[in-house]
């Protein structure tokens, strides 16, 4: 049975395969400022802090499915080099290619539902496009994300 460990390893698999990603990071948003300097763009993040679905019970009361919504943030440097050959317009559409190709093969690798998770509802994922953020001149994709994963919770131990 997967584990939320498990979603995450994938994330960051598939990051790292792609040749179009040269970092990967799970963490807060706030980590894109911590380090600056210490990363390769474009840059893939994960945001750790996701909303959660504890979905329907089985008869224990214990979740069988439980559900993640993930941010999924990709950046790219936007410096005054970059600015003076490529549109705002160009930035964007770059990223927002590389983040699609991203989440393509995330669904490919993963629609079975085989390995104990899947992506909900891929026909509906919404996000937003960005630039000037952070310390640095970015540009930005991001994409929500639901994860469904089946449950394998069982009960604790209680001494009353």
């Amino acid at each position: 049975m997967a584990t939320y460990k498990d979603i995450i390893d994938e994330f960051e698999t598939i990051a790292n395969a792609f040749d179009s990603v040269n970092y990967f990071i799970y963490n807060r948003v706030s980590e894109i400022n911590g380090r600056i300097q210490d990363k390769a763009y474009p840059l893939l993040l994960v945001k750790s802090t996701p909303n959660t679905n504890r979905g329907s019970v089985n008869n224990d009361f214990l979740p069988s499915r439980k559900e993640y919504s993930f941010n999924i943030f990709l950046y790219n440097t936007r410096d005054t080099n970059t600015q003076k050959t490529k549109s705002l317009q160009e930035s964007q559409s770059e990223v927002d290619l590389i983040l699609d190709q991203y989440i393509a093969e995330f669904i490919r690798r993963n629609i079975s539902g085989d390995n104990g998770f899947s992506l909900v509802d891929y026909n509906q994922i919404n996000g937003f496009l960005a630039h000037d953020v952070h310390n640095a001149k970015l540009v930005q994709s991001t994409y929500s994300l639901t994860i469904a994963l089946d449950s394998s919770c069982s009960l604790g131990t209680f001494n009353y």
